[in-house]
């Protein structure tokens, strides 16, 4: 098996070294497509052995990467953003991993738990999870000039491999609105054009781009339209509740009507992830005994969810209010053990760690307290 790896590049020097290092690990040639840098990025990559291509960029993402595609010789293709890399720990596996394929010739690549962090955050690197697919066999395309798609061939299918995990830095804080505002000029431009239709994707990329700028009512009016059309975008049903209810949120709607639009979310979409969402919500009003309620059946109706659900956003922040209110009402040990286990599952989430610190050090206190009595009572 021939595997290649993939990159498109335009002003990467910054995170180009990583994912050559990262690759070499792995893949029998690295290619590296250039769209137009005007930095480092096309030196560094002749440098370190990868054979460099240049792109003219079109405005659409999928042509760029179909071209992409026809520049490799390997039978299998792990096309990475520069912005993403796997950790160490798994590249020595990875080969081993991807090895499967060969066996299963009706599976067309291998999805991944992707983790979105914030590098540039001091108290909380994790910005969300989503399942993604960076690795499959020659023969696969993309569609769709914004937010491109993954295209299989027809009787094939894409499998989930819990193994396989990696790293996404491209949404920090001083990367994410560039990329938003190139998004939405993308969008507002096509829209303007006399014989382009507005599909209902595109009501959906708008949603994401208004959001993500801070427009909020645009994001709003955006994520209704998109209701509008939900025998259309079936599959993304919770996720344009999601945005609805943060939009709102963010926007300052009232208390009511943002528990409203929970419960609308409740009966539509991902129950789990809507039943954290509430009680995070009713948390931040001061409810706290009914937020635990809601936060302990959104946790109960997590068990055995893949990551691809939306839930693992929510769910670090949720098993740290677990286990903290744990320790606050006396139950110290399982507590502990509720945020231990949370720090072991997401080790990316600053905060959860600090809780368990906590917790540690009121438990020590606790137990001084309780030989300076008994030294006390002798």
């Amino acid at each position: 098996m021939y595997i290649s790896a993939l990159c498109m590049v335009k002003n990467e020097a910054k995170n180009l070294p990583r994912w050559l290092a990262n690759m070499k690990y792995v893949a029998d040639e690295l290619v590296v497509v250039d769209t137009g840098s005007v930095d480092e990025s096309v030196t560094i990559a002749q440098n370190s052995g990868a054979r460099v291509v240049s792109y003219v960029w079109r405005d659409d993402f999928a042509a760029a990467r179909n071209f992409a595609l026809k520049q490799i010789r390997g039978d299998v293709v792990i096309f990475l953003d520069a912005d993403e890399y796997f950790p160490d720990s798994l590249l020595k596996k990875l080969r081993l991993i991807i090895s499967q394929l060969n066996s299963k010739p009706q599976v067309a690549g291998l999805c991944a738990p992707r983790v979105d962090i914030d590098v540039e955050s001091e108290t909380d690197q994790f910005i969300e999870v989503s399942v993604q697919c960076r690795i499959f066999r020659r023969g696969c395309t993309y569609q769709g000039s914004i937010h491109e798609t993954l295209q299989i061939p027809e009787g094939m299918e894409l499998l989930q491999d819990d193994r396989l995990l990696f790293y996404h830095t491209g949404y920090s804080a001083s990367l994410i609105k560039g990329k938003l505002k190139r998004n939405l000029q993308m969008l507002l431009k096509r829209q303007e054009r006399s014989d382009y239709e507005m599909q209902p994707m595109d009501y959906r990329y708008l949603m994401d781009c208004y959001y993500g700028l801070g427009e909020y009512e645009k994001a709003l009016a955006m994520s209704e339209k998109c209701l509008q059309f939900s025998d259309k975008l079936a599959g993304l049903i919770s996720y344009i509740h999601k945005i609805r209810v943060k939009a709102a949120y963010s926007a300052g709607l009232p208390a009511e009507k943002i528990t409203e639009m929970i419960q609308e979310a409740l009966q539509a979409g991902d129950r789990a992830y809507f039943l954290q969402l509430m009680g995070h919500y009713l948390w931040e009003q001061g409810e706290r005994q009914k937020a635990l309620s809601y936060v302990e059946a959104g946790l109960e109706a997590t068990e055995n969810m893949s990551p691809v659900s939306p839930v693992y956003e929510l769910l670090p922040y949720s098993l740290m209010m677990q286990g903290e209110s744990m320790v606050e009402r006396g139950e110290v040990q399982a507590g502990l053990k509720v945020l231990t286990k949370a720090v072991q599952e997401f080790p990316h989430v600053p905060l959860l760690q600090k809780s368990l610190l906590r917790a540690q050090t009121y438990c020590l206190e606790q137990e001084k307290n309780i030989l300076s009595r008994n030294n006390n009572n002798e």
